[in-house]
């Protein structure tokens, strides 16, 4: 995956939310008081290297910090390094740390946690999703493929305390933003290792390097807080004594407790979204985000392009963006998200200029023609499978509409919905146990390498199994022979996306808005397109 920072021309939405960071510094301490947050999913994980959700990687955000964190304009500024210095040829980087680093527990966090931490994520053994980011770090691809079995061979090394040393084995361009990441995110050995499994799985199991320290969290509650850690070098900027989160899956629920005053954000469903409107604490927040069928190729109808492509075409995305998911989505005509990446050479927006015209569409009449068509070929005379999506009331409503879409336009159909929580979702579509499946991804950086990356052959991401060789080359030469070239590179790009729209490899449905509730007394909270949407490092309330 790549951010050409200085090869493509790259959008991104951030917005600090009621204050800019330099004002901050002006308000009273003795005036803060608790934010009360919710996420509409479980808390997954707080192991940096099993991280796949973006709860996760809000709440690592809060209480993690690497070698760089994006800044107020979703740039990579440097963090836990204060400096670093790259070779002539850009195959090495050399970070140099801020001097007296500690862990939330007082260990002192040196050169050598970004050591530990990032061979843990490149073992297989750790089995992390994330670790394909690593590749273009020296021997990455070897060690996560089982090729090479020496961590210490992993091009990172502690010169001293704190001084780290980055060795490439091909250009990345993209190095500043993945690092970002918490993939990236030092972690401490000694603790880990006396964790062991339950790292991660609770609060009592996790160390804090960045602005809060995790609270209250057992593993499977649904509440639980982040307090301000005083141990982290910049705790001066951090004005909010304490953050609780709420996991509220029910968005009537979130929308009672916010007008009742007992939390500060929610979410809103498209029932609430008229009504809510014309409120001063109504706020729209882009996501650079596309949800989307993932089909299980392992399984003989799902393996057939026609019937991916009937399916596809069965559904009203219109129709579904404007009665079911009122004012929190745009109808998809790509997998890349919109207002991602533009060209380098127009300024066009990447997935405009690189979709098939067509291609993911409504079209009931083509969608009955391939179906029928497809189950030819297979040899059945109709398909039968589940759809399997979050309990959350927004994703059973859109699954349900998926269903009377496919069984009315496909006929002799039938087609049964599944809910299950949030991690059960990700652990059956990690372990391929599904029919069917509405997946999301966020983009992780502002470059259309974000979403393609996902669904060449063997990634931990491609949990439908889809192969395409075409698809593969073009991927591989936009990561490879033309990284460095912008035009070249934007046209492997283009050509990705559009076989895979052309084959159905996924089925996109829509780009994600966050329509919310956001208390305006909240101030400082950076929002943004990418990434984790959420960063509290600088919020408070006063």
């Amino acid at each position: 995956m790549n951010k050409v920072l200085k090869t493509s021309a790259l959008l991104s939405a951030t917005l600090i939310i009621g204050s800019s960071v330099s004002t901050l510094a002006t308000v009273s301490a003795a005036s803060y008081q608790t934010i009360n947050w919710t996420e509409s999913a479980d808390l997954g994980t707080m192991d940096s290297s099993a991280v796949t959700d973006v709860v996760s990687f809000d709440a690592l955000q809060a209480t993690g910090e690497g070698l760089y964190r994006n800044d107020k304009q979703q740039k990579p500024a440097l963090a836990l390094a204060k400096s670093v210095d790259k070779s002539d040829d850009g195959l090495k980087y050399t970070f140099h740390l801020r001097s007296g680093l500690k862990w939330s527990n007082g260990d002192a966090l040196t050169a050598q946690d970004f050591v530990y931490g990032w061979q843990r994520t490149n073992n297989p053994k750790t089995a992390s999703q994330y670790a394909y980011l690593f590749s273009g770090i020296k021997n990455a691809d070897d060690i996560q493929n089982g090729k090479n079995t020496d961590l210490n061979s992993l091009g990172v090394k502690a010169i001293d305390d704190t001084t780290l040393e980055v060795t490439l084995d091909k250009p990345m361009p993209q190095l500043a933003a993945v690092l970002t990441m918490a993939p990236f995110y030092p972690q401490n050995e000694k603790f880990v290792e006396k964790a062991g499994k339950k790292y991660g799985t609770a609060a009592k199991y996790t160390l804090a390097s960045g602005p809060f320290i995790l609270k209250d969290w057992t593993g499977s509650n649904n509440k639980y807080s982040f307090v301000k850690n005083t141990k982290y070098y910049d705790a001066k900027v951090v004005k909010s004594p304490k953050i609780v989160v709420q996991t509220i899956k029910d968005q009537n629920t979130g929308y009672n407790l916010y007008k009742s005053g007992k939390i500060d954000f929610t979410n809103l469903s498209a029932d609430q979204v008229n009504a809510s409107k014309k409120k001063k604490d109504y706020r729209v927040i882009p996501q650079a985000t596309t949800f989307y069928l993932e089909f299980n190729q392992q399984k003989v109808e799902f393996a057939n392009v026609k019937i991916r492509q009937a399916i596809s075409y069965a559904i009203d995305r219109q129709q579904m963006a404007k009665k079911i998911l009122t004012g929190t989505a745009t109808p998809a005509t790509s997998f890349t998200s919109a207002n991602l990446a533009k060209d380098p050479n127009t300024g066009e927006d990447f997935a405009k200029s690189a979709s098939v015209k067509g291609a993911i569409t409504y079209d009931a009449k083509k969608a009955g023609q391939l179906y029928q068509e497809g189950l030819k070929e297979i040899g059945k005379d109709k398909i039968d499978f589940s759809i399997l999506t979050d309990d959350t009331d927004g994703a059973k409503k859109t699954a349900q509409f998926l269903q009377s879409q496919v069984e009315k336009n496909l006929k002799g159909s039938k087609v049964s919905v599944k809910t299950v929580p949030f991690k059960q979702r990700l652990n059956l579509s990690s372990t391929k146990k599904f029919d069917v499946v509405i997946s999301a991804w966020g983009a992780d950086y502002a470059d259309p390498i974000s979403f393609l990356d996902l669904y060449t052959a063997g990634t931990s991401f491609n949990n439908g199994s889809w192969k395409n060789d075409a698809y593969d080359t073009a991927v591989a030469k936009a990561q490879g022979a033309d990284i460095l070239n912008p035009s070249a590179r934007y046209a492997d790009l283009k050509e990705a996306e559009q076989v895979i729209e052309k084959e159905a490899g996924v089925a996109p449905l829509y780009y994600r808005s966050y329509a919310t509730l956001f208390r305006s007394s909240v101030k400082g909270v950076i929002t943004s397109s990418i990434g984790s949407p959420y960063d509290w490092k600088y919020a408070y309330k006063k």
